[in-house]
């Protein structure tokens, strides 16, 4: 930039340094009609004037285009980070949206376990609270049956003791009996014998159903108590697999709140970081809007001064026609 400033110092100053010279002999001023040498001298000057006009404004355009390469160049570069911090940005919002769309499908799994535990576990507490009822009742018939066989022990207890007492009094001599005393003897034998026979049936009406009943409660209990014991332990098997699975994804779900808490950490660190480059992309575009002005300014002025020197450089284009007529019609004089 300083060379062609130097160059356009250095044409002005022999402009200046021609004008004087031939200032005298334009012949708009002077009435005197001008040589053949004098139209030469002017002729060179204004051909040399030409060619500095165009390498003025040849190293005006390169200048120009120097000023301009910053500022394109910092706006490019503008832009790429730009859009460089706007895909992050969508990457970033991107695996938020995966996360949450994982911890979503592990909460609804999480919450599909967790209600099929609650619903075994009240199942297995129903199954608890019937085997606890089918052993009270178990406990009832037991008690029971212990009662109804220690009062069959004591009615077998009473008739083997009066049948003891009665053959005792048949064993005694029978000088000493009377066959009064043997009909009497006779009659409540059989009176007793008719009692316990009408007892035992009578025992045996009413105790035989029930023992019977029992018995098949009994049985029935059992089997239902076998039965229940099968299915709880079927169901604590199966229960075992589901606690570890639930234990597993209480472990998941530690982890995941640990790398959610991670993520959001790392996601606010992000959102400052990118904060404080908007604030700093806002600054640069500030000062590459400032700068860009300032270059407009520049170029406003290298216009207008392109606009006068292409101004001058017709003028004087228009002179070497002047100049040109001239020469012609003097060399024809001559």
């Amino acid at each position: 930039m300083s060379d062609a400033e130097e160059e356009r110092e250095s044409s002005q100053e022999q402009r200046e340094n021609q004008e004087p010279t031939s200032a005298h002999s334009s012949p708009s001023v002077s009435p005197e009609p001008l040589s053949l040498q004098d139209v030469g001298v002017r002729f060179q000057y204004c051909i040399a004037a030409v060619e500095d006009l165009e390498r003025e404004r040849d190293d005006l355009i390169h200048e120009l285009a120097v000023l301009r390469e910053p500022s394109l160049e910092a706006v490019r570069q503008a832009h790429e980070e730009v859009v460089q911090a706007f895909g992050q940005r969508a990457r970033v919002e991107l695996e938020r949206d995966a996360l949450k769309e994982e911890i979503r499908v592990v909460r609804r799994r999480l919450f599909r376990v967790t209600r099929e535990c609650v619903a075994c576990q009240y199942q297995l507490d129903n199954q608890q609270k019937e085997l606890e009822k089918k052993a009270a009742e178990r406990e009832d018939l037991e008690t029971l049956a212990a009662r109804l066989r220690e009062e069959l022990n004591q009615l077998r207890e009473t008739f083997s003791q009066q049948r003891e007492t009665q053959q005792q009094s048949l064993q005694t001599p029978r000088s000493r009996r009377t066959s009064r005393e043997i009909q009497e003897r006779r009659r409540l034998s059989a009176e007793l014998q008719s009692l316990i026979e009408e007892q035992h049936s009578s025992l045996e009406e009413l105790y035989e159903p029930k023992l019977l009943q029992l018995l098949d409660r009994c049985e029935r209990g059992a089997r239902a108590l076998q039965a229940v014991q099968e299915e709880l332990q079927k169901l604590r098997e199966e229960t075992r697999p589901l606690q570890a699975e639930a234990y597993s994804l209480r472990l998941q779900k530690c982890s995941l709140q640990e790398q959610i808490s991670l993520l959001k950490k790392k996601r606010g660190d992000e959102v400052l970081i990118y904060r404080e480059q908007l604030q700093e992309l806002e600054n640069t575009k500030r000062e590459i809007k400032i700068c860009v002005q300032l270059q407009q300014h520049q170029n406003k002025e290298m216009e207008e001064l392109r606009k006068s020197l292409t101004q001058e450089l017709a003028i004087y284009k228009g002179c070497l026609e002047i100049y040109g007529q001239l020469f012609k019609s003097v060399t024809k004089k001559e």
